[in-house]
């Protein structure tokens, strides 16, 4: 007896004709990564490396032609490395600004939405965190490098005190 399974083949096809698309828009299409590349150079300072504060550190890398800058958070406890939080920022072409988006674990909050921009060589995001039932949450978030391995940290909730913390990150050795 034959089994024959309904709709694989077709989905195969379906998934090839669509690599097939992706490549060869991407080589009859150039894609002028110059606008993103330019809104998103203030992240420079920050790329690669491990930024340490205490038993945390952060990193970040480009994504692709730098329209995207991929950011981790990692604890460790007893040596061993948790992840913490993963997301990205990266340009959005529809409304010519820098976006974000984090997901985390064993924190207060899941999801962090960024609106972010460059000012004065600092990065300046407008936070709205949701935890896991759904409740929002408002911040600002700066990141200002202050050294070449060195940059300050702050979070001020826009709702209800706006009380702020503070820390510093250095680059491991």
């Amino acid at each position: 007896m034959t089994i024959k399974r309904r709709g694989t083949t077709s989905a195969l096809k379906r998934l090839a004709y669509a690599q097939l698309l992706i490549i060869g828009f991407s080589l009859t299409h150039a894609i002028q990564a110059a606008p993103a590349s330019s809104l998103m150079s203030g992240f420079n300072p920050l790329i690669g490396g491990q930024w340490v504060l205490g038993s945390t550190y952060q990193t970040y890398t480009w994504g692709p032609d730098q329209q995207s800058v991929f950011g981790e958070s990692f604890v460790i406890h007893n040596g061993e490395k948790t992840l913490g939080a993963k997301g990205l920022w990266y340009f959005d072409p529809a409304s010519k600004t820098i976006k974000g988006v984090f997901v985390a674990t064993n924190m207060p909050f899941t999801v962090l939405h960024y609106r972010s921009h460059f000012e004065a060589g600092m990065l300046i995001s407008q936070v709205r965190s949701l935890d896991n039932l759904g409740t929002e949450n408002h911040y600002q978030e700066t990141i200002r490098v202050t050294q070449p391995d060195a940059y300050l940290w702050e979070l001020t909730e826009a709702e209800p005190a706006g009380g702020t913390m503070k820390a510093e990150f250095h680059r491991a050795p």
